[in-house]
């Protein structure tokens, strides 16, 4: 029974682990998916911010362009003035700035039919004939590329309003449900380090427990010993080891049968238990022998406490026990062999009795068997 209940803690453990892994896994989807986003508005930001800087550098250079156009225009139409030295020679050089940016298709192709209008002014300038000039022309090109650079510019404002306002609804929304996610995965964390505290110290009174009695075992006795005797020596109070045998277990086992034989092993621990203190501990110490471990007790209340249990046996089963109390100077396995001596001792004087360790005579009880 212990080992399946230990056997559905492990599998809810693992569903919950599956379930830890999974969220931690959605979560960092969502983070990552959040971290893109944001990236990828800062990047359209830039973007818009390079096409702002673009547009403003292309509408100053078209308007020095329209300016020496108009200067140019001016020049030629008047009978007493003198066209700007080089001025077409600027006006080329201000669309070799302007073609230098990275321009559409569309704005290319209008930056193309700049040139020509510009070309064909300068074919024409020595005439000096306004008829024959299409400033025009030249002037229609060159509202046509600003506005082709401005619409470009405007459009990209659009659509990066557009995507920042997604971007930070997604932000806000991956953020919140991360957060959330977060706070989900902390809670089954805490949870699952709290059942497997919980399971750790289920299986390691497992460990020190004895199945069939519910008293501890071997290595539980091991393992209290050496506290026991540190903690009697530090408070100065005794420390006294009993070892008990149920008297002819193995004819009862014979005659009634093994699981007759466990039921009686386990009704007398924990009938034995319930007379003990806290601080008392029942050990199983093989087969049908046990330990008592009794702090703060002499032998003389150790008789008391084993005159309570005799009673307790199922199937009027008795039981032989021999006493000792520590001298504080012999070892643990010193101290369970003098016990376990005297219990040797009271078996052959008869059994059903107790036998105190380097006590003469022996204590017998009046318990008598029908």
């Amino acid at each position: 029974m212990p080992s399946s209940s230990a056997s559905r803690r492990l599998r809810r453990q693992q569903v919950g682990y599956t379930r830890q892994f999974a969220i931690g896994v959605l979560a960092a989807v969502l983070m990552a998916g959040g971290v893109f986003l944001a990236a990828r508005s800062m990047d359209v930001d830039r973007q818009v911010h390079h096409r702002y800087e673009q547009a403003l550098v292309l509408s100053q250079l078209a308007l020095e362009t329209q300016q020496l156009s108009a200067e140019l225009r001016a020049g030629m139409a008047s009978p007493g003035l003198e066209p700007p030295k080089s001025a077409i020679d600027q006006l080329q050089a201000k669309l070799g700035q302007i073609g230098a940016f990275k321009l559409t298709v569309s704005e290319r192709g209008e930056l193309q039919q700049l040139q020509r209008a510009l070309d064909d002014l300068e074919r024409v300038t020595g005439s000096r004939d306004p008829a024959n000039l299409d400033f025009a022309a030249f002037e229609r090109a060159l509202d046509r590329l600003v506005g082709e650079v401005r619409a470009r510019t405007m459009d990209a404002v659009r659509r990066a309003e557009a995507f920042g306002e997604v971007a930070r609804i997604s932000v806000i929304a991956f953020s919140a449900i991360t957060v959330v996610l977060g706070l989900l995965l902390a809670v089954l964390a805490l949870r699952t380090l709290k059942a497997n505290r919980q399971l750790m110290n289920r299986l390691e009174h497992l460990a020190r427990e004895d199945a069939l009695t519910g008293a501890a075992n071997r290595r539980g006795l091991d393992d209290a010993l050496p506290v026991e005797f540190a903690r009697a020596l530090r408070s100065g109070s005794p420390l006294t080891l009993v070892m008990i045998d149920l008297d002819h277990f193995k004819r009862f086992n014979d005659r009634r049968g093994h699981g007759a034989g466990d039921a009686v092993l386990q009704g007398a621990a924990q009938g034995w238990m319930k007379q003990m203190r806290p601080t008392d501990l029942l050990a199983r110490y093989g087969g049908e022998e046990f330990t008592l471990v009794l702090p703060s007790c002499d032998s003389d209340q150790a008789i008391q406490l084993i005159d309570r249990m005799r009673p307790l046996v199922p199937e009027r089963q008795t039981f032989s026990a021999g006493i000792a109390t520590w001298d504080r100077i012999e070892t643990a396995a010193e101290l369970l062999q003098r016990a376990d001596n005297a219990l040797l001792q009271a078996k052959k004087a008869g059994r059903n009795r107790t036998m105190v360790a380097g006590r003469e005579p022996q204590v017998t009880l009046p318990l008598k068997v029908a």
